[in-house]
């Protein structure tokens, strides 16, 4: 279960442990999870139950907490699902980030719901899996800090958060600059030490990466991919999808779903 924790704040227990929520954040629980409400206060919240095969049907529950699960997700790309398998349960969630997120969470509500076409499954399945990356990264910012990781600095952070939530549209390095409250040799030059690539090849990467899991996870028309992930045409998506991955977008999306059929077939991470 994912819940998005907006506004006000909430007190449960779970495994014998007390929690303390304040929006806004994620809370991540698995199926053998059993929150107990203990005091909310003004709290807006929104929820979201799912099976991991609701994502890619590798993804058993079984499987996920098998040893070798993580070397096939890496391989294949496939999320981690780490923060619904921990005891970390709840994920600060920045502020900048919740329209994204609400409008995500809308559009997996619609589809579900209205289902207008065939590819209304494969639509909903998108939008779940650009919040999942969400979760995902702001959890690995929590384990960083726990071990005692380095950190972005407050101003990669900042462009970070703006480029994740508009890569779709068509910003520039000047409204990533902008939104950083830096200025362009500061930041350019914090990326550089910090990601080991400027703050446009970050924004290219970003893009690719959503992309990526279209492919590999939905049958999404290129073109509807493309213009979600801020590319103005087929044809320049294609071309810098290839300079990025090796492959053009249909021979990723091919090989990504023979090798991952391949791999379960012969039971080698099983």
């Amino acid at each position: 279960m994912l819940v998005i924790l907006e506004e006000g704040s909430l007190t449960f227990e779970i495994k014998g442990k007390i929690v303390d929520a304040k929006g806004s954040c994620f809370l991540c629980f698995d199926k053998t999870a059993n929150p107990y409400e203990l005091k909310k206060n003004n709290i807006k919240a929104r929820s979201i139950y799912f099976h991991p095969q609701f994502i890619n049907v590798n993804m058993r529950l079984d499987f996920i907490r098998s040893q070798g699960y993580f070397d096939f997700a890496f391989h294949h790309d496939l999320f981690l699902l780490e923060p619904f398998m921990s005891d970390t349960y709840v994920i600060p969630l920045h502020i900048e980030y919740l329209e994204r997120i609400n409008e995500c969470y809308l559009r997996v509500k619609e589809n579900l719901e209205i289902q207008r076409d065939i590819l209304w499954s494969c639509r909903a399945r998108s939008y779940f899996m650009e919040i999942i990356i969400v979760v995902e990264r702001l959890y690995d910012v929590i384990r960083n800090l726990e071990s005692s990781k380095p950190v972005y600095h407050e101003f990669v952070q900042k462009a970070l958060t703006f480029i994740e939530n508009h890569y779709g549209e068509d910003i520039s390095l000047s409204d990533i600059i902008k939104a950083s409250e830096s200025n362009h040799t500061t930041l350019g030059k914090l990326f550089v030490e910090e990601l080991n690539m400027t703050p446009m090849k970050y924004l290219w990467y970003y893009r690719i990466l959503i992309a990526k899991k279209n492919l590999a996870f939905t049958d999404i028309p290129l073109k509807e991919i493309a213009f979600r992930c801020g590319f103005k045409t087929v044809s320049h998506f294609s071309r810098v999808f290839k300079e990025h991955i090796g492959k053009s977008p249909l021979m990723y999306r091919k090989s990504a779903v023979e090798e991952r059929k391949a791999s379960m077939g012969n039971n080698v991470y099983s």
